[in-house]
């Protein structure tokens, strides 16, 4: 299918950004950084932008710098410099394994970290070529049903990028802007759990760059489970920061997952159940299972909510070892 007519802009700044998109009605335009979703959606007509403001061309979004003890990423920063920057794979290993793996290293080339913050969910009733529609209009389609849970007030399509689990495991903050100034948003406060808009960022902001604090020495990991080798959205993706402590002293375990609501999600019931134990004794997770059952998971293509909740049972788990273990390799839980 071909894509929809649309006029083009490349601003060089952000002040010029603001400026056209402030001629621009609220539903007209689309704005694209490497493109690997926006430009599909418009070729299978699930969007119908009349322009397309491309980010590419301001420099300041395309960045890595390490200043006092942060490090501030530009949101228009491609995945694959996050997943081979020395400085990210030093001290934020979570992060560099989650951009790693992203899709494919062609989309990783283009795609960048602010587009994958700010993926859309995704549902088998929304993500295919209008002509395919044989059913009636669902949340995202501008309809009142949802066709994954039955009699449901709201839409329960699944988010799936794989940066922000990691991002949430490390306490990162959001730089927003709009044309009349900036704010920092703490990253678990920037989504909500509905399929339709699961973001919250104004139609006239736009997400400009990650803040994270160091840690010394803290320990971190991603892993997720997809049902191909191939080029996949993650079935379920853990990732997991524990900063590294003297033995016998109290530790504080963050962890978040993605591919189990319409949101990427905080842990905390898990968070809570394995801080301050002994985790490099296996016995220490026995429990773990009775608080993943407090997480609401929907049924998504056949895929039962107990099974999802199993995976994030094993993925806590190799990601503890990975983290508790000197010289782990967690591609040892690639799937």
């Amino acid at each position: 299918m071909h894509l929809s007519p649309f006029k083009y802009f490349g601003p060089t700044t952000l002040s010029e950004f603001f400026e056209i998109i402030a001629q621009c009605g609220r539903d007209e335009y689309a704005v694209m950084a490497g493109g690997t979703d926006t430009l599909v959606k418009i070729r299978q007509r699930l969007i119908r932008p009349s322009t397309v403001v491309s980010l590419n061309a301001i420099s300041e979004l395309n960045s890595i710098v390490h200043e006092g003890d942060d490090v501030t990423i530009g949101a228009g920063t491609p995945l694959y410099r996050i997943s081979e920057s020395p400085l990210v794979r030093k001290y934020l290993p979570a992060l560099s394994q989650a951009a790693g793996r992203v899709a494919s290293p062609q989309i990783r080339q283009m795609g960048t970290i602010g587009g994958n913050i700010c993926l859309d969910t995704r549902c088998l009733y929304y993500n295919q070529p209008e002509s395919s529609f044989s059913f009636p209009p669902c949340f995202k389609r501008g309809g009142k049903i949802c066709h994954v849970v039955k009699n449901a007030d709201r839409c329960y399509a699944l988010f799936c990028a794989d940066t922000p689990p990691a991002l949430l495991s490390l306490a990162a903050r959001l730089v927003v802007a709009d044309a009349s100034g900036r704010k920092e948003i703490p990253m678990d406060e920037f989504y909500r759990d509905d399929g339709l808009s699961c973001r919250r960022l104004g139609n006239r902001e736009l997400l400009v760059a990650v803040k994270i604090k160091l840690e010394a020495r803290a320990a971190g990991s991603y892993l997720r489970f997809s049902l191909l080798g191939a080029i996949e959205f993650p079935l379920v993706g853990v990732a997991l920061c524990l900063p590294q402590v003297p033995d016998g002293s109290p530790h504080e375990i963050r962890m978040a997952a993605t591919g189990v609501q319409s949101r990427p999600l905080r842990l905390h019931a898990a968070e809570n159940f394995l801080n301050n134990k002994n985790l490099k004794d296996p016995q220490s997770l026995n429990g773990l299972m009775a608080e993943l059952r407090q997480i609401q998971i929907v049924r998504h293509q056949n895929i039962l909510p107990s099974y999802k909740r199993e995976l994030l049972k094993v993925l806590i788990e190799r990601n503890i070892r990975h983290c508790t273990r000197k010289g782990g390799d967690p591609d040892e839980a690639a799937g």
